[in-house]
């Protein structure tokens, strides 16, 4: 099983390494365009990589403008819950004041029941008053373990940088899936902090039954925070069965991640050198290398593109 801060590691040192391979392979693109401008001399190589670089900074742009049009929506939705701030029971207060949460949960007037963890550098919880109504006191303190656990680790920050991560590098289809994992692996380990503290999984697994009714009804869109208290099936299955979630990576997905890789190599080995045809590596010097390889980013970039817009028809 892959943690939930390894798999954080993990994909902040494979965007590291896959950026720096695009960054180069961008760099190294660039005169090509120019000399195709100029009407130099390799016009159909030019071609290729003035076709690749478009579609770099095509899928670039797609994806970074869905993460922001994210977070602007996300925003503007904590900030309208914001406006309906109330006061929450004394019950609340004093379970909020013994886990030193005390002046960092906003309870907001809302007819659906949910809770999460929302800003970066100094997080704060927010609560519904649908949510504080059904959950009784035991319940309540274990979804705010739950949140706190969150808090403490700044998940909100972590998950915007994973995200930048997944949509500034959409031709790396693994990083989305690292991204997805990371996210559940957070919900269920703040889920085992909170029945550790509360010493009992009763509480926590009641709250969720309890919120199983409308959670397909409770969907917020939020992306900043990342610990809703959303009732899925592997969470259930965690609290109620102790089975660990196992990591799900689809292995067509690690082969187009380092299909695209090598072909970002191979473009940058072929189309950044001046030497002469005849004189580099074979595998280099045959014609096709170079349409294989724009080729097999295309594919990538696909894929990549295809789910960039499906997390934002989801959202």
């Amino acid at each position: 099983m892959l943690r939930a801060d390894r798999a954080f590691g993990l994909l902040v040192l494979l965007a590291l390494f896959s950026g720096a391979i695009l960054i180069e392979l961008f760099l190294t693109l660039i005169p090509h365009a120019q000399d195709l401008h100029r009407g130099g001399a390799g016009q159909a190589e030019h071609a290729v990589a003035v076709l690749v670089l478009a579609l770099a900074v095509l899928g670039i742009s797609l994806g970074l403008t869905s993460l922001f049009r994210q977070l602007y929506a996300t925003l503007r939705l904590i900030h309208s819950l914001l406006a309906r701030r109330v006061a929450g029971p004394a019950a609340l207060a004093r379970a909020a004041e013994r886990l030193g949460l005390e002046g960092r949960i906003d309870v907001v007037e809302d007819d659906r029941p949910f809770s999460f963890c929302y800003w970066f550098m100094r997080p704060r919880i927010c609560l519904s008053t649908a949510l504080v109504r059904r959950l009784d006191v035991p319940e309540l303190r274990a979804v705010l373990l739950h949140e706190r656990y969150h808090l403490l680790h700044r998940d909100p920050l972590r998950l915007v940088v994973a995200r930048y991560f997944a949509a500034g590098l959409y031709v790396v289809p693994v990083v989305e899936e690292l991204v997805r994992h990371f996210v559940l692996e957070k919900e269920l380990e703040a889920d085992e902090d909170a029945v550790r503290a509360m010493g009992d999984v009763r509480p926590l697994a009641s709250a969720l039954y309890s919120l199983l009714p409308d959670a397909d009804d409770v969907s917020l869109g939020l992306l900043v925070p990342v610990g809703s208290l959303s009732v899925t099936e592997a969470r259930i299955d965690q609290l109620v069965n102790g089975r660990a979630r196992p990591v799900i990576i689809r292995p067509a997905s690690i082969a187009l991640s380092l299909g695209a890789l090598a072909a970002a190599c191979v473009l940058v080995a072929v189309q950044g050198t001046r030497v002469p045809a005849e004189h580099l590596p074979i595998v280099l010097s045959v014609p096709g290398s170079v349409v294989a390889a724009a080729a097999l980013l295309f594919v990538a970039a696909i894929s990549g593109g295809v789910e960039q817009v499906r997390l934002v028809a989801r959202r």
